[in-house]
């Protein structure tokens, strides 16, 4: 008996396949698919899977032309100079090319060439990428050594084999069909198929998995329903499919698990299974995506103003860790229809929320993504106490109509501007299911994610303003590639090695602002454009553009908030914040451009703030939320990305308000003063019972009077103290800054407080300092209050420090200054 146990599991795979053929049972795999689990090495295998697949009609092509580039030999590449690498096609408009290998190059245009002469680099690794390798990241191997590296070629020989599996947006093929030719980037996608099922649980009569984060272990084997469109629900067929779990990485956190995913709320409306078939027919699966967090039915729509800043800046991450395994569809659009549930706990059929009129198909979306930390038994390492960093991207959003159920949702693809890593995570442009819902490489089930996608109407518009021709997407699209090609290459070194945190927002944002000073430059500097606008002021392409420039100085002003730009984003792009060749000489100019661009240094930051410029000017934003979704990994909770010692609530928020506070003064904020202290002239009149300006305001008119000099040291003075720090310490560090979206009941309660606090200080240290004060303490109180109440309501307008120091400021000038008559009596005294 002994001697058979090694085939039990397969004779008896075997027998229940016969059973189920003789009886007919509906999802029953064949006796060919019972010969045991599939290894690691074969699920990686692609000699595993024949180019030339038969899927039934319920797996639908991930895109129209879908393939697997190979990078060429050197010797192949060195004698076409141009940028090309071969391509495996899995799927083509014309069938004859399927299972074929052909040449994949660049379309010959001057648009072309200008991109291709900014990223193609010659390659050597240097020390640091060599150093990389040795913590086990995945560097351009292949390609070490060669010459004029085009992006084609970076994105083929990135990962150490060839298992890029591309779309491509649009292709050209030559007459003898051996060559394919494209003019925009190919977009990274898991495989070439994909399914909508509704996953009904594992296939008990499969063995369980060898091991998994859970136990005990289910079988890797699961049993799905397809999406049926006539009966438009989940009755369609049943199969077995193959979830292989992915091993553990060295820190023993697994990247994905299939353990519990039937039972995953995130699956209430089924799910995406992306994938192909091998030599036996199985569907292996290589990435998932949840379905309802596409749907174009949020869960909750905020219409409030207040309440939707509020939302960006509060609510998208509150209580993350509480919400693993959970989704959330929010759409912030101000005065759009009827307010939902802000708090995400409405009860609401999420199939009965209808979808919002002014999102229809077609309508283009700018996308900035974040993700978090996780935390629980195996936390990852932190590089920065109490900071969760997290990693930062912009893409674009796009309404499609699902191939599968007919009705209208969003699709998401990413420009990914990403470090060379472990997982071999590929920067470039790519599929949300690639860069997500990818079970080796994707981040959904052990990462919280938050999505944004911005809708305006300014930027998803071509405008032709006279002889130019401008569309913003087409523009930051541009820019993205680039440096998305040259952190591909590491700009020659190999090697883009600092880690997402300290990087990828940087340069993303890099690319933001050199759209913005493209589009400046291109409308500035030609006058036949400038004579268009002056010619057609109410033109649709004049207005949107007026308000797309305002769009682009807010965001410039965000991007540079001292008013500085940094030398690298001076440089036309020229430095990239992941890419140095010697980062012991750049520490000090870092620091210095981290200080220029504070804002985009933690993701976090970047996000909200960008977020909320958006709202600010009109946009409606959908936020779609996950919480390390997908199977059961108990080990593992999710971490909300943070702002520096983020943990630690007071020190970024301090931080925050300070340097919110002090950004360049404005016109406005001397308007703020000018309205300030009309106000407060106001007040001492009103409460002038009989006394002087200066006795109401605490002083003291018997005093001897000071001499010019002296009443002007002390003016300077007294800019610091008690103007400056007493609004520093009163204001700017105690109230909420305009810009962090807290409700105005809370806002309200925190101006009380911080009024009675300043009445009281300002009450209690008077008589110290004014031994001769003679006026009763209810007109002190009087002024008191009117000063902390009319600079209260100053800061919360304008959020200007140097606005309520100006009033406080110029309220101490007008409390100290002498009289007339005693200047003339100090100047006879004089002579």
């Amino acid at each position: 008996m002994k001697g058979w146990r090694p085939y039990r599991r397969w004779i008896l795979a075997g027998l229940a396949a016969i059973i189920c053929g003789l009886l007919q049972v509906e999802g029953c795999y064949s006796s060919s698919l019972a010969q045991g689990d599939l290894s690691t090495a074969a699920v990686d295998d692609w000699a595993s899977y024949p180019a030339m697949q038969s899927v039934p009609a319920h797996y639908l092509p991930t895109a129209q032309w879908v393939g697997r580039l190979i990078l060429p030999d050197q010797t192949a590449a060195t004698a076409d100079p141009k940028d090309w690498v071969w391509m495996e096609i899995f799927n083509s408009p014309d069938s004859t090319l399927i299972g074929q290998r052909v040449k994949l190059q660049w379309q010959d245009s001057a648009e072309i060439q200008t991109y291709l002469d900014l990223v193609t680099r010659s390659i050597e690794f240097t020390e640091d990428t060599l150093e990389s390798m040795a913590l086990g990241r995945i560097h351009p191997t292949r390609l070490n050594g060669w010459a004029q590296v085009g992006p084609l070629q970076s994105l083929a020989g990135t990962r150490p084999q060839d298992d890029m599996i591309v779309a491509l947006p649009q292709a050209t093929v030559s007459s003898d069909g051996q060559t394919v030719t494209i003019n925009d980037i190919p977009i990274q996608v898991p495989e070439r198929f994909y399914g909508l099922v509704k996953i009904l649980g594992p296939d008990n009569r499969r063995p369980p998995a060898a091991t998994c984060p859970d136990r005990p272990c289910e079988s890797d084997y699961l049993r799905v329903q397809h999406y049926d469109l006539t009966s438009q629900g989940f009755d369609g067929a049943i199969e077995t499919v193959y979830i292989p779990q992915v091993p553990a990485d060295s820190n023993g956190i697994f990247q994905s698990t299939s353990q519990g995913l039937a039972q995953s709320p995130a699956g209430e409306a089924g799910w995406y299974l992306y994938g192909a078939q091998n030599n036996e027919g199985m569907f292996v699966v290589r990435a998932i995506a949840p379905r309802r967090l596409f749907q174009l039915q949020p869960h909750t729509t905020v219409i409030d103003q207040a309440e939707a800043l509020n939302y960006i800046n509060f609510v998208n991450w509150r209580n993350t860790p509480a919400q693993k395994g959970t989704l959330q569809s929010v759409l912030l659009a101000p005065n759009q229809g009827q307010n939902s549930d802000p708090d995400l706990d409405s009860d609401l059929d999420p199939e009965l929320v209808q979808a919002p009129a002014t999102w229809q198909e077609g309508d283009r979306a700018l996308v900035v993504h974040l993700f978090g930390g996780i935390g629980g038994e195996q936390a990852e390492s932190r590089l920065i106490i109490g900071t969760t960093s997290g990693h930062y991207a912009y893409g674009m959003g796009e309404v499609i109509r699902d191939p599968f159920t007919q009705t209208l949702r969003l699709q998401i693809i990413y420009d990914q501007i990403y470090a060379h890593n472990p997982l071999g995570i590929v920067s470039g442009r790519g599929l949300w299911a690639e860069f997500a819902g990818n079970l080796r490489r994707g981040w959904l089930g052990i990462r919280p994610m938050s999505d944004v996608l911005i809708r305006l109407p300014v930027l998803d518009r071509d405008y032709q303003l006279g002889a130019v021709d401008l569309t913003p997407f087409t523009a930051f699209q541009r820019q993205l590639a680039v440096m998305m090609a040259r952190y591909r290459t590491g700009d020659g070194s190999g090697a883009a090695i600092v880690t997402p945190a300290q990087s990828c927002v940087q340069d993303s944002n890099q690319a933001l602002y050199e759209t913005i000073e493209v589009i400046k430059t291109q409308v500035g500097s030609d006058p036949t454009v400038q004579q268009w606008l002056a010619a057609h002021p109410e033109d649709s392409d004049t207005l949107s553009f007026q308000q797309l420039v305002a769009l682009g100085d807010t965001i410039e002003q965000t991007l540079i908030p001292l008013g500085i730009a940094r030398p690298d984003w001076q440089a036309n792009a020229d430095v990239l914040a992941g890419i140095q060749t010697d980062r012991r000489l750049n520490n000090f100019s870092n620091l210095g451009n981290g200080l220029l661009s504070w804002r985009t240094v933690m993701p976090r930051v970047a996000y909200d703030d960008i977020a909320s410029i958006f709202l600010n000017q009109g946009a409606e934003l959908w936020f779609l939320r996950t919480n390390q979704i997908g199977g059961q990994n108990p080990t593992i909770t999710p971490l909300a990305p943070t702002e520096l010692f983020g943990d630690y609530v007071v020190i970024p928020t301090l931080f925050s308000r300070l340097i919110e506070a002090s950004r360049k003064p404005n016109w406005t904020d001397l308007g703020a003063i000018a309205l300030g202290l009309l106000f407060i002239w106001i007040a001492l009149r009103l409460g002038d019972l009989g006394g002087n300006l200066g006795s109401n305001l605490g002083g003291d008119r018997s005093r001897s009077p000071l001499s010019p000099k002296r009443f002007g040291l002390r003016a300077v003075g007294a800019l610091l103290t008690p103007a400056l720090i007493q609004e520093l310490i009163f204001r700017v560090l105690v109230l909420p800054h305009p810009t962090e979206g807290v409700l105005p009941l809370k806002t309200l309660f925190w101006a009380l407080g911080s009024l009675a606090i300043f009445v009281a200080y300002r009450l209690w240290t008077a008589p110290i300092r004014l031994s001769a004060e003679r006026r009763p303490p209810w007109q002190r109180s009087y002024f008191y209050i009117s000063l902390g109440a009319i600079t209260t309501l100053i800061y919360l307008t304008s959020g200007s420090l140097w606005a309520t120091a100006g009033v406080h400021w110029s309220a101490w000038i007008m409390q100290n200054r002498p009289s007339v008559r005693q200047i003339k009596h100090q100047l006879q005294r004089s002579h």
